[in-house]
């Protein structure tokens, strides 16, 4: 436990070492950056609504450019470069996501970590958010918070991702349209329509996305409609509308033992082809936000959203299909002066899950075997209070949280309804912040996690109702560096953890393949994240116009402290699904003609694959380029082609293993190598 310590220290040192050297070596002149000013980033993480350096949280932020430099199909790249976050794909459109390893208990989807889009709940009530189903284009930013962030955003121990729609820019109509076709029957397509007046703006988007996959029995169908408007009602009043419908199927190929990756990597696991295993999901969501500006000093912000998801997911083992409705909302008052500023508010949600789960003859529904009804609420208040002197700030903050199942078997007459109740508890959050200079930014902070399981955990694809699962509480501590942009040259972020998770939850596997889950004791992980930009050269006159080198560190020593297993002893085994380094090392070049390019190195250390540490999943190098050329065009028609290119140096290699993994089912292989090329459109009148 020393060494990682001790390398946590010797970073912040050295990081705070080089703010204070450039700093002090202030020349004369600025250097402005062409493309915009970095000093005008505003996230909206805890309610700062201020510049991430400013912010007492371990926060990355990926713009719409950072979103954009890899393949332009997906999140999956562009979302690994920030510290602290890994990011699967098993197979096309089968995400993970992991935040400062808690990817433990998600052996399929994205579960115990938060999520806004455009400030509305999308993660429902049943704990699940269906990430896949959101198209690449429709998202223009997010926010990523590591780390328990429940003294503001509801119950979890893995962190919290706002999602925003891309803003509008300029006035009247545009549209833009994009097209894009790659490696194993990759083709996509989509339009965004928007509008910006005085009083209104609307982005309309539709997108359609289809893919072949590198596997046998992997095949990919996307396709997405959104609509998003803002509406000024008053001076003091505005109103924010969102309309998502999503139509998903992808099929999957299954996990493969080593052998079966030796002898062909390609192969989908014997059974899915034949018993035509997929997933089906159509979600339709609808949300609205009121922001209310009461005085000069008090403001309210209200949303609520409704949500129906229909669910099919033929498998080896039989035939799942459920239909999730879910409604909720979430109410913030804000108090500012000159030097407090005090949020309170809560969030309530509601879900009703019917589920039957059939025998499967062939990718056809057949014998039920179960229809069980399953309701969920969640709900939690939150009290946040921020208080800034000279160049201190200090932040206080605390949730209530609580959340209950209802479990009934439909098809047994007489069946007692079951209940679950997760005791309601109290979530702290202390932080402190400190300005250091011109540029260079201290911050601490203490937090507490809770973290109930999802509905997917507590009936699981065993379909069985698991009364006797706990739900997780830690206690993260933390301090961090974070940097301004030095002349808009140098900025960039460290931050060091310790965390501390008890009723860690696992997930297992039968010797079906049907997952369930336990509580495995206790986990405690000492980390480094840290990010780092320079820009080497900038001078719009010149051909080469900018230079820009950056990198992104993530150092995890992640451990099992209690945990036994039958009659294994797993304390100190290394913690399952979590890579002890990533490294994300890039350059970016932007020359006066339209031409840009990016180049970038990643590292993803060893991986191991189940509690005992017996399957570990080998280390992997991946390299990315793209190269963007804006046509010289004239008028009001903009078009832009780029290509993109992507390889792994240690090939078969799995963007997403399974774990814990029955019969030794470990690895879904990823393509060794991928091409992308694409043309965008643009229009304004």
């Amino acid at each position: 436990m020393k060494k990682p310590f001790l390398l946590c220290v010797c970073t912040l040192l050295l990081q705070w070492g080089a703010a204070q050297i450039l700093e002090n070596n202030n020349p004369s002149t600025n250097i402005a950056d062409t493309s915009q000013s970095l000093e005008q980033v505003v996230v909206q993480s805890f309610g700062y609504n201020a510049h991430p350096a400013k912010v007492p949280a371990a926060i990355s932020y990926l713009s719409t450019s950072d979103l954009n430099k890899f393949n332009g199909n997906d999140f999956v790249a562009a979302v690994n470069t920030a510290p602290g976050v890994k990011m699967d794909e098993r197979s096309p459109g089968s995400y993970r996501l992991s935040i400062r390893g808690n990817l433990l208990r998600s052996t399929f989807g994205v579960r115990n970590v938060k999520v806004y889009w455009n400030g509305i709940p999308f993660t429902d009530a049943n704990g699940n958010t269906y990430l896949n189903q959101i198209a690449f284009h429709h998202i223009g930013s997010m926010e990523i918070l590591k780390g328990p962030s429940g003294s503001r955003y509801g119950a979890g121990t893995g962190g919290v991702v706002l999602l925003q729609t891309e803003k509008i820019q300029d006035t009247g109509w545009g549209i833009r349209a994009h097209t894009a076709g790659g490696s194993y029957g990759m083709f996509s397509a989509g339009i965004r329509m928007a509008f910006k007046g005085d009083g209104a703006q609307h982005v309309l988007a539709y997108s359609h996305q289809q893919s072949d996959g590198y596997r046998n029995h992997s095949r990919l169908m996307r396709r997405v409609a959104d609509y998003s408007g803002s509406y000024k009602i008053s001076s003091k009043q505005h109103l924010h509308t969102h309309f998502f419908y999503s139509n998903l199927y992808y099929q999957t190929p299954g996990g493969l033992t080593q052998q079966e990756v030796t002898d062909n990597p390609r192969n989908a696991r014997p059974g899915a082809e034949s018993q035509q295993a997929a997933l089906f999901l159509k979600t339709l969501y609808a949300g609205l936000a009121h922001e209310a500006q009461l005085s000069n000093r008090w403001s309210a912000t209200t949303s609520v959203y409704a949500s129906n998801t229909r669910f099919k997911n033929p498998t080896i083992r039989n035939y799942e299909r459920k239909t999730e409705q879910g409604a909720g909302g979430r109410l913030e008052v804000t108090y500012k002066s000159n030097a407090w500023k005090v949020a309170a508010g809560g969030e309530f949600q509601h879900s009703f899950t019917n589920a039957g789960v059939y025998a499967n003859a062939g990718g056809v529904r057949d014998t039920l075997q179960s229809q069980d009804e399953i309701s969920s609420t969640l709900y939690n208040m939150f009290l946040q209070g921020d208080w800034s002197v000279e160049k201190w700030n200090f932040t206080a903050g605390v949730s209530y949280n609580s959340g209950t199942y209802r479990f009934l078997r439909a098809n047994i007459p007489g069946f007692q309804q079951q209940y679950r109740e997760f005791k309601p508890d109290l979530i702290p959050r202390i932080a402190i912040h400190r300005s250091a200079g011109k540029y260079a930014n201290l911050y601490a902070s203490v937090s507490k996690g809770f973290s109930p399981p999802s509905i997917d955990e507590v009936y699981a694809s065993d379909a069985i109702f698991n009364r006797t699962l706990n739900a997780e509480q830690g206690t993260n501590v933390e301090l961090g560096m974070k940097l301004l942009p030095v002349r808009n040259t140098f900025w960039g972020d460290v931050a060091i953890y310790y965390y501390r998770l008890n009723e860690t939850i696992v997930s297992r596997r039968d010797s079906t393949g049907g997952d369930f889950y336990v509580n495995a004791g206790t986990t405690e992980q000492w980390g480094v994240e840290s990010a780092w930009n320079y820009v080497i050269h900038q001078k719009s006159g010149s051909f080469l116009s900018y230079v820009k080198a950056w990198t992104s560190i993530t150092l995890t020593h992640a451990r099992f402290v209690e945990y036994q297993k039958g009659q294994g002893d797993f304390d100190g085994n290394r913690l399952t699904g979590v890579p002890y380094q990533v490294v994300h090392t890039g350059v970016d070049l932007k020359t006066r003609n339209g031409l840009s390019a990016m180049v970038s190195h990643a590292y993803t250390g060893r991986i191991p694959l189940n509690d005992a540490g017996t399957f570990v999943a080998p280390h992997y190098n991946r390299v990315f380029a793209r190269i963007d050329y804006a046509l010289p065009l004239q008028g009001q028609l903009k078009s832009a082609l780029y290509f993109a290119w992507e390889k792994s140096f240690n090939n078969p290699f799995s963007l997403g293993n399974d774990l814990n993994a029955a019969v030794n089912r470990y690895f879904n292989p990823t393509a060794p190598w991928q091409i992308t090329g694409g043309v965008v459109l643009k229009y304004r009148y």
